[in-house]
This record gives structure tokens, C-alpha cells and sequence, in this order.
């Protein structure tokens, strides 16, 4: 485990910042790794997280989560099905409107290449306590939001 040292405030928060980029990057590579694994770019790849964390999207809200133009889009859904990573649908309340699926077994596929990262992660929350891990999750989903609200700040 690796311990932080800081003299000061400021130093612990640029620590922080640090450790944000370097844990940002290390996503990256891993997520790259995967998608390349899969034979899959790393947007196509992202792409299919998405789908899999929210559930079925319109290709418009594909869009807008992925932060691509929809043309770009149009062309990323083309070559997941291709792949045989995801499928269209009939919207069920709007017959003109699709639908985005991930293919179930594209998850079991991206979980076993995760397994042996995810089992360290959970071996590594063994080393903390329910209050440590509850302000590590509570901090993460903030950083995420965050993170999230930049992105559409950028986007407009």
C-alpha cells in the first residue's frame, strides 16, 4: 500500500489531483487493453459500458453521453453490431425511434478480462475499514460527477 506523505493542506490536495491523473490515465490503458482484447476501439468500448451501466439507449442519448456527433454515433452503433457487440430495437413506445442493446454475453466477455484486476480491488478493500471505504466511494462518485459536468461544460 502506498502511504501519502504531505507537510501541508495544499500539498495533500496536489497529491489528490495527482493521483486523479495517474488513476485517469491507468483507466485508459486498462480500458484500452480490454477493448483491444475484444477487438474493439476504446470508444467502441466505452460505448458498450455505457449501455451496460444505463440499460438500452436512443442512439440521440448515446450521443449525448458519449459526447459524439450523431453521425459519429450512427457509425459506432453500425460497427458494434457488426462486431456482434450490441443490437437495434423498435423503441416500445415510439415505433420511430431505435433502441441501443449490448448483447449479453459482451459482458461476461469484458468481466472475465477484468477478473483479475477486480479480484486486487477487492483484496485492497480488505486493508480499510467500512467508514474509509464508504468516504473512498462517497469521494469517487463526487469526482465522477464532477467529472461528468465538465465534460458537458466543454461540450456546449
Amino acid at each position: 500500500m502506498i502511504m501519502i506523505v504531505a507537510n501541508s493542506r495544499d500539498e495533500l490536495v496536489d497529491q489528490v489531483l495527482a493521483a486523479g491523473r495517474r488513476l485517469a490515465a491507468a483507466a485508459v490503458r486498462l480500458h484500452s487493453a480490454v477493448a483491444d482484447k475484444q477487438g474493439l476501439s476504446p470508444v467502441e468500448e466505452k460505448a458498450l459500458e455505457l449501455l451496460e451501466n444505463s440499460g438500452a439507449l436512443t442512439p440521440g442519448e448515446l450521443s449525448q453521453r458519449c459526447g459524439l456527433a450523431p453521425a459519429s454515433i450512427t457509425g459506432l452503433i453500425n460497427r458494434l453490431e457488426q462486431k456482434g457487440f450490441a443490437r437495434r430495437s423498435p423503441h416500445p413506445q415510439d415505433r420511430r425511434r431505435l433502441l441501443v442493446h449490448v448483447h449479453r454475453d459482451r459482458q461476461r466477455g469484458a468481466d472475465a478480462l477484468l477478473k483479475d484486476y477486480l479480484d486486487t480491488v477487492v483484496r485492497l478493500c480488505a486493508d480499510y475499514d467500512d467508514e474509509k471505504l464508504r468516504t473512498i466511494a462517497e469521494f469517487t462518485e463526487e469526482i465522477a460527477r464532477r467529472q461528468r459536468e465538465a465534460a458537458e461544460r466543454l461540450s456546449r
